[in-house]
This record gives structure tokens, C-alpha cells and sequence, in this order.
């Protein structure tokens, strides 16, 4: 971003003590305190709001409601996910195009960006903050990377017969694991990135047909991935000592045409809430387990 553009936008949204006080007392001298002041303030006010069609990132503080600035060149963000580092500085941002950029949201500019597969369609992080994760339609699969973006595994993700297998529903576990569902192998799979350079995955085959999206709850013991190919969800309990799926919510279209899930999403307010869209319509489905 031009910096001239820059100071415009901090001049509009934002009233800076030093811009302030030349302009009242026509002092051009600089104000290091003020100076300071602007310059400094806490990662955790700081937010983002992706802006699909310009392929750019706006920094806004979420305290204050300001847009403090604009960051370009993040390539096609139309199916765009974030995540932040453990410290909130840094901005991972998943592009469709592939791209995994890394923004540094105090100094408004890209710090790292690389172009890890041909169509991306998420990713997440470790709780410790040191694995980033992209899933991946095109090779398919998953990528490991550090926190500088150099690339520490790459898991391939197949069917059956060895094509590759779009991923899905990718989320981050307790223990620096991650779990993520293949769509075309119909399989979920927890991959243990105790050391990232040597993941071990295990793999939980027929789940159902083409699982589609997925979550994971709060407490981080139920992982549920909705199916596109059927009517039902796949629900794993991930404090069994030994993990499998099993289908919860079959034949929900009760005879009538088959209405696949295409999205999972979940809230908490005491009791569990698991809300899927069914094609058509939206259905809202309480379960307790």
C-alpha cells in the first residue's frame, strides 16, 4: 500500500495525537511521544476483514471500530479463511488460488507469502502456535508449515484406488493434532504433529459418503462431519482410546428426496446445538451425546 494512501486512511478513521497537535499548533516538529503513541497498541484490539473481490485485507481495531489500514496482493480470497499466530501479530490468510500469506498486522504489510497448491480451501493452527496447516482440493491433501512459512510435511490424502482426495472439514485438536475429512475416499483422518516434520495420520475409513464440512466442539471431544452424498452426519468421539465413526442423524429427509448437508456449524450455550444446511432447506437439530 502507498504510503501517501496510508496516511490518508490513518487521517480519516483514526485521529492521531501528533497529526492533531501540528494541526492546532501549527508546529511541524515532531512529536516523539505522540509519535510513539500512535505507533504502539496491543495485538489483541486488532482484527481483519477479507475483501473478496479486491484480493486485500483491511486492519481494523475491534476496541475502537477504526480501520487503521489496507493490505493488497493476497490473490483470490472468494473462498478465504484466517487464523492468527499465538502472540495475534500475524494474519495467516488461506486464499482459493492456493496462496497462504502471512500479514504482519502492526506493520500493515505482507511479511511472507507462498503459493502452496493450485485450488486451497482453508487451513488452521496449533494451539502452541508452531504448525500451520492448509487443506487442500487441488493436489489434495494437507501441508505442514512453520510459523515463516517453510514447509515441514506434506500428507497426501487418496481413495481407494490411489487418485487424490479433495480435504475438508480440517480443524485443530488438543495434543498438536489436527483432524480433516477426504471427500472423494468417504474417510476422516487425525494426524499427530508431536514432531511436524514426521506426522503419523491415522485414518478412519467409510464414514459415509463425500463428507463436506465438518466441526468440531468446544470442548474439543466430538468432531461431526456432514455428508453430501447422504442423508446423516458422522460423529467421532475423540476421547474413545480408540476413535472411530460412527453415522448419527440418518435418513433425516424421512422418505422424502435425499437433501445432502453442505455445511456443519455449531453453537454452545449450555447444551450442544448442531445446525446444518440441508439442500433445501436450513434444519437446526439439537443432539446430546
Amino acid at each position: 500500500m502507498k504510503r501517501r494512501t496510508l496516511i490518508s486512511a490513518a487521517a480519516s478513521f483514526a485521529p492521531v495525537a501528533g497529526l492533531a497537535s501540528t494541526a492546532a499548533g501549527g508546529n511541524t516538529a515532531p512529536n516523539p511521544a505522540a509519535r510513539a503513541a500512535s505507533a504502539l497498541r496491543g495485538t489483541g484490539d486488532l482484527g481483519v476483514v477479507i475483501e473478496r473481490a479486491s484480493g486485500a485485507l483491511t486492519i481494523v481495531n475491534t476496541t475502537t471500530f477504526e480501520t487503521l489500514g489496507w493490505v493488497q496482493g493476497l490473490g483470490d480470497l472468494s473462498h478465504a479463511s484466517v487464523v492468527f499466530s499465538r502472540d495475534e501479530r500475524y494474519a495467516y490468510v488461506f486464499g482459493r488460488d492456493g496462496g497462504l500469506t502471512k500479514v504482519d498486522l502492526l506493520t500493515q504489510a505482507i511479511a511472507k507469502r507462498v503459493l502452496q497448491a493450485g485450488n486451497s480451501i482453508g487451513g488452521a493452527i496449533t494451539a502452541k502456535g508452531n504448525v500451520i496447516a492448509a487443506q487442500n482440493y487441488t493436489p489434495g491433501g494437507v501441508k505442514l508449515f512453520c510459523p515463516r512459512l517453510k514447509l515441514l510435511a506434506d500428507l497426501p490424502a487418496t481413495t481407494a484406488d490411489g487418485k487424490p482426495s479433495r480435504v475438508v472439514g480440517l480443524a485443530d485438536l488438543p495434543q498438536q493434532r489436527f483432524i480433516y475429512s477426504l471427500f472423494d475416499a468417504n474417510a476422516i483422518c487425525v494426524a499427530d504433529c508431536t514432531d511436524p516434520a514426521n506426522p503419523s495420520v491415522t485414518t478412519l475409513p467409510d464414514i459415509g459418503r463425500q463428507p463436506y464440512d465438518a466441526l468440531l466442539t468446544p470442548n474439543g471431544r466430538h468432531y461431526i462431519a456432514g455428508l453430501f452424498g447422504e442423508d446423516g452426519l458422522a460423529l467421532v468421539d475423540l476421547w474413545d482410546e480408540e476413535p472411530r465413526a460412527r453415522r448419527i442423524l440418518s435418513g433425516y429427509g424421512r422418505g422424502e428426496t435425499p437433501r445432502p448437508s453442505t455445511r456443519c456449524r455449531i453453537c454452545a450455550a449450555g447444551r450442544l446445538q448442531a445446525s446444518t444446511h440441508i439442500c433445501p432447506p436450513l434444519v437446526a437439530t439439537r443432539c446430546w451425546w
